[in-house]
């Protein structure tokens, strides 16, 4: 919803409230984290699924590399695809905004998490 609201006003020239960017940054964030969780998921349940010869060492370090180099293009995408297009459409207080607060609410997460580890 807010993504559509976002896209609309760009499309008819609006400027876009400070709020909304906030809000898109965090969400960015907010989906970077569960991405990662998801793909951690995925590796920590995939290592079984090779074994220790040889030849699946060298599968399983191909498969790594494969997803790996998937998951930055998808993580690249969730962080830096808005921020880019609005540094395109020469909006870079936009896109330095929707930068920073994606950045700043992806290392609140961790630090979170990394608190609550502690803790419990």
């Amino acid at each position: 919803m807010l993504l559509k609201k976002l896209f609309k006003q760009l499309g008819h020239s609006q400027s876009v409230s400070t709020t909304e960017l906030f809000k898109f940054g965090a969400i960015a964030g907010l989906v970077e984290v569960v991405y990662i969780v998801l793909v951690a998921t995925f590796m920590l349940l995939a290592q079984s699924l090779f074994p220790d010869t040889p030849s699946g060492v060298i599968v399983g370090i191909v498969s790594f590399l494969t997803v790996f180099v998937f998951s930055a293009t998808v993580s690249g995408v969730i962080m830096l695809g808005l921020p880019l297009y609005f540094a395109i459409e020469k909006k870079y207080k936009e896109a330095l905004i929707i930068l920073l607060s994606s950045g700043f609410s992806l290392m609140a997460i961790l630090i979170i998490m990394m608190l609550g580890k502690f803790f419990i």
